[in-house]
């Protein structure tokens, strides 16, 4: 049995046109402020002294950027400052937005109840998870696909392409084209419950990484060569990452192979399945596999990308069904759920149909409860990692398994600098060393080869059961870390007794009766020629054997009771062991129990207006204050129920059809089950007023509930019937509700209304809001092109107190023709961030709390260049870091912002001997990695130059450049390098960054240090201009102004670009040479 669990994460709705994101962090005030002559791209210092919003709680800074279409055709867009969605053709729904564990998730209305009645995939709206697959659009036009039928013949798919049938599991691969998801979609969802055309499942083709000398010693191997066993007549299937063939050790081992992967050949371009075959069956001199006779059956399921899950389907079929390999060695693995997925149904199916043993690494995450699918299979026999003094690495992934608390993994074997074979190119030499649960499991599976060998008619469950009935338990590892214990394979094959069942396991539910009671068999056979009497015993508290001894006969078999007691146990996990002993044969067997805490159901009923079950979408999860959360699973009537712990539990439901309705409750699960109903004639309705008579309301509306560490957004539009809201008194629950007007039939808008209602202390009963516009902060916004004509998409949010990671988009505007001016009316008291995205560049303003004084705002003002919002670079002992994030700030230093289509480098490097270089391509400053140097320096103290440049396809700021030279030494912590930017804010520009031809324009220029380096005053400034981009440069007088400079420039009377470069010397005599290319226009 495998036990449901409940979401862990906060909710953030969203709806079209609806971006959720976190305020860029408040610039670091340079050495010299630059004069505040105009707000570049971010909000004017308001009479109040500015807030900067916290961090985003669940965010992580290296969040990847780009667009993925969903299966349903919606469309989510992730910039550098926040996400947003956009419908597909025809759509009408509302989304909801969720980060958990650091992964973005997006639902739409119609997806989220397949998700919660189990026959959708969640990883279809990971968006993080997609991003980082590379399945965004920028990457491919479709999105792969597993579907699964009951009946075993998958149907087609609708404008879907079948690429791989799985007959034998009732699956096929499909990719559908994005262009034609929102199609797809309304033929595949017709239900709120079920798929349509028979489909059980549907999920994301998605990928899985890749999880010899003293270690086959380790495990008996020699002893079982000296007994003449070493794996000949048996294959093994390898599923990897190809192999080497030109490789001596495995040239004559491979005996079959077959490329079910996107590359081209079978050559391992990883090293890792060269690896792998290696430690199986290699026929090295030097370092020979487990089992060196057996053959190898090498099945490429993946490259340097990762294999997908229809790729590695379709090779345990061809092992299991084609080849008929005895034994399946699966070095891959993905974090497991409770639910069945595709490749643990297809270890299961395929285990009991072909006798076929599949050995599968348990994954390299280290905690507990981490062991990966599809080693949690029960069929599997799962893998964890000792090191060569059989003490668990501490890499190994335990368990409990997810879902039951069952036992995995089932035993370990060496996984820690396991040197083996190297494919050509991977590595530096024809061998090389690797540690990993990946390198542990094909010790396991060539001694399941030798152990074949030694009993050929034995099924691939028989072997297993040997296997881990014989293994060597390590003291102080627990089951849950080592299972039976690290493989012994000389024992194995000693003993003539094994365990039919090698692991037996109970889940007792609470059911309030406290009869926690299941009795259960193990059987043991007996293979010798003379009968076994064995001594048993067990070592938890939860296990009570029916006999202290028991006598097998030869060529036969017995049983004894095994009771499982769960009553008057805590709840918790009670893992074991029951031992049976004959002189040295000695049987392990995995048992124990999971006792669930004291929980009871919870019915969520809900009614519609005319008070019948409602015809709309309806969805839920409940939550506590642990960060546990359930998704509830609503049917045909509106009603769900789950089952939950004993404790303080809160409820959110939304139903979304012709009207949108949302609430929230808490309720106290304490003796008995529950039931809740949210009626719908009981909810108010949201009202929004303004006293601007032309101001129609746009259709987009959000409302914010904030509850300790728990928030959600919900936003939904274009509900003919009404926003409605049900009222309830809770302490600490903030409400926030959101909407957005402009005028009426204007395209676009001169002006738009922001406005925000908040309470705390529950939903009000009174949710309407009439803003006055005298009432309101005027902001007066002009967003400049870049140079030339362009069209920018600006979005605005506020953010919310003690929600600081709901900061909702709550209106992102079509695209608009830049030049444009806009004067917005926002609620006061609040922080306001806005995000301007001009074609693949995109800038965030800083979020400040407005008071009511006027505020203007300039956005994409000239120059843009190298700045230092945060600490872009430092030392930490002999470490060095840089972060490039900074090379492309608009305006103002402080600023988040970055352009996808950046190209270029950083190099490191001392006199002439280069230390380190890194590629800049698409650097955003959401991605740090592709902005990212790292070097070793030596300790003593050193001149180092550090260069950058960027490139992009853009009418200003077209190149970037800075060179930084500074001296270093070994550092006793981390601290930032002394490194200087120079900024530049001309004054006199039009709206296009563009100068009077023959014109005079004064900049002023201030110098910004990297934060938290040593303040040192510049003791010579330079600055040079070039009208020829770069040909020819010539220099400007600077007068000193405050604590920075004016520069004035002659402009040529004929149009061109004015390219700006500046030198400066600092009194520590650390320099910086900083170039940028078309700074600005003349026109």
């Amino acid at each position: 049995m495998r036990l449901g669990k409940g979401l862990v994460a906060a909710v953030l709705a969203g709806s079209a046109g609806v971006t959720a994101a976190q305020a860029p962090a408040a610039a670091t005030p340079a050495t010299s402020p630059t004069p505040a002559t105009s707000i570049a791209a971010t909000p004017a210092t308001p009479a109040t002294s500015p807030t900067p919003a916290a961090a985003a709680a669940d965010r992580p800074v290296n969040e990847r950027t780009g667009t993925v279409t969903l299966i349903t055709g919606d469309k989510v867009v992730v910039t550098a400052a926040g996400h947003r969605v956009e419908p597909g053709p025809g759509r009408q729904a509302s989304y909801a937005s969720q980060r958990r564990d650091g992964h973005l998730y997006v639902y739409p209305s119609d997806a989220r109840p397949l998700v919660a009645q189990g026959v959708l995939d969640e990883r279809l709206f990971d968006v993080t998870q997609l991003l980082e697959w590379e399945y965004g659009d920028a990457q491919r036009g479709d999105i792969p696909l597993i579907t699964q039928s009951a009946q075993g013949d998958v149907p087609a798919l609708r404008s879907a392409r079948q690429t791989r049938r799985m007959s034998a599991l009732g699956m096929a691969a499909v990719q559908v084209p994005k262009a034609n998801a929102a199609e797809t979609w309304k033929s595949l969802a017709s239900g709120a419950r079920t798929l349509s055309a028979g489909r059980t499942k549907l999920w994301l083709d998605g990928r899985r990484p890749f999880t010899l000398d003293r270690s086959v010693k380790q495990i008996g191997a020699t002893e079982a060569w000296k007994q003449g066993f070493t794996g000949k007549g048996v294959t093994v299937a390898v599923l990897d990452s190809g192999y080497d063939p030109d490789h001596p050790d495995l040239k004559d081992v491979v005996t079959q192979s077959r490329n079910f992967s996107e590359e081209p050949d079978i050559r391992d371009n990883l090293g890792h399945g060269t690896h792998v075959a290696s430690i199986v069956a290699g026929a090295g001199e030097k370092y020979r596999g487990v089992a060196p006779d057996a053959k190898i059956a090498l099945g490429k399921v993946g490259g340097v990308r990762g294999p997908a899950d229809s790729a590695i389907l379709a090779g345990m079929e061809w092992a299991a069904l084609e080849v008929k390999a005895k034994v399946v060695n699966l070095s891959i693995g993905a974090p497991d759920t409770p639910e069945l997925d595709p490749l643990e149904q297809a270890v299961a199916t395929l285990s009991e149909r072909t006798g076929v043993l599949f050995v599968i690494a348990a994954g390299n995450d280290g905690l507990p409860g981490t062991v990966n699918s599809p080693g949690s299979a029960d069929a599997a026999l799962t893998v964890g990692a000792v090191d060569r003094d059989d003490r668990m690495a501490p890499f190994s992934s335990a368990g409990p398994r997810s879902g039951d608390h069952a036992i995995k993994p089932d035993l370990t074997a060496p996984g820690v600098e396991i040197t083996a074979a190297a494919a050509a190119g991977t590595a530096d030499g024809p061998y090389v060393a690797h540690s990993g649960t990946s390198m542990a499991a094909p010790h396991v599976a060539g001694a399941a080869a030798i152990l074949a060998q030694r009993h050929p008619d034995w099924s691939g469950q028989r072997l297993k059961a040997a296997l881990i009935g014989s293994a060597a338990p390590q003291e102080g590892a627990t089951p849950y870390q080592e299972g039976a214990g690290r493989v012994d394979l000389v024992r194995t094959l000693a003993q003539q007794v094994t365990a039919a069942t090698p692991n037996v396991w109970a889940a007792f539910p609470w059911d309030g009766t406290g009869e926690r009671v299941v009795t259960k068999d193990i059987t043991y056979a007996n293979a010798g020629d003379t009968p076994v009497t064995l001594d048993l015993g067990e070592d938890s508290e939860v296990l009570e054997l029916g006999a202290q001894s028991l006598v097998v006969p030869a060529k036969g078999e017995a049983s004894v009771k095994l009771t499982i007691r769960g009553e008057g146990r805590a709840p918790g996990d009670y893992p074991g062991v029951v031992t049976a002993r004959s002189g040295d044969t000695v049987i392990r067997t995995l048992a124990g129990a999971y006792v669930e805490p004291e929980s009871y159901n919870l019915t969520v009923k809900t009614v519609d207006p005319e008070g019948n079950p409602p015809d709309v979408r309806v969805s839920g999860e409940a939550y506590d204050k642990t960060g546990d959360r359930r998704l509830l699973a609503f049917d045909g009537q509106g009603k769900a129920t789950v089952r939950l712990p004993k404790g303080e539990w809160n409820l959110y439901v939304d139903l979304w059809g012709g009207y949108a309705a949302f609430g929230h409750r808490s309720v106290t699960i304490d003796s008995a089950d529950r039931e809740l109903t949210f009626d719908v004639r009981e909810a108010k309705k949201v009202e929004f007023t303004v006293d601007e008579p032309t101001a129609e309301r746009d259709r987009l509306i959000a409302f914010t509930l904030a509850n300790g560490a728990w928030n959600t957004a919900w936003i939904s539009f274009g509900q003919s019937r009404g926003y409605y809201v049900f009222p309830v008194r809770q302490p600490g629950l903030r409400y926030m509700s959101t909407t957005v007007w402009h005028k009426k039939d204007a395209k676009p808008s001169p002006y738009r209304y922001d406005l925000v209602d908040y309470e705390v202390g529950g939903i009000p009963d009174d949710p309407t809001y009439r803003a006055r516009t005298r009432e309101l902060v005027k902001v007066s916004a002009a967003y400049r092109a870049p140079g030339g004509a362009a069209k920018a998409r600006t979005s605005v949010g506020p953010q919310f107190p003690g929600a600081p990671w709901t900061d909702v988009w709550i209106s992102s505007s079509p695209e608009t023709d830049l030049p444009a001016t806009m004067t917005h009316y926002r609620t006061p008291g609040f922080a306001w961030t806005t995000q301007i995205e001009t074609g693949t560049h995109t800038v965030a303003g800083h979020s400040e709390v407005l008071g009511r004084r006027p505020v203007a705002e300039v956005w994409n003002d000239a120059v843009t260049g190298p700045a230092f919002g945060t600490p872009a670079g430092d030392r930490d002992g002999d470490r060095l870091r840089f972060t490039a994030d900074g090379l492309l700030t608009a305006g103002r230093a402080g600023l988040n912002g970055g352009d996808s289509t950046t190209t270029g480098k950083l190099a490191l490097t001392r006199g002439a001997e280069a230390l380190a270089e890194a590629d800049l391509a698409g650097c955003v400053p959401m991605e740090p990695e592709k902005c990212l140097l790292k070097a070793r320096l030596p300790a003593e103290a050193a001149t180092y130059t550090l260069t950058a440049s960027a490139q992009r396809p853009s009418a200003l700021s077209t190149k970037v450049e800075a060179a930084w030279t500074f001296r270093s030494e070994r550092t006793d912590k981390a601290r930032p390098l002394p490194l200087t930017a120079v900024r530049y804010l001309p004054e006199g520009l039009d709206d296009h960054n563009r100068a009077k031809p023959g014109s005079t324009t004064v900049i002023p220029v201030s110098l910004q240090r990297n934060p938290g380096a040593p303040a040192a005053r510049a003791t010579s400034i330079t600055v040079e201009t070039s009208f020829d981009d770069g040909a020819s440069w010539r220099p400007v007088r600077l007068v000193r102004s405050g604590s920075g400079w004016t520069a004035r420039v002659a402009n040529p009377a004929a149009p061109g670009f004015v390219s700006l470069r500046a030198k400066v010397t600092d009194a520590a005599g650390d320099q910086v040479t900083q170039t940028i290319t078309r700074a600005y226009a003349i026109g």
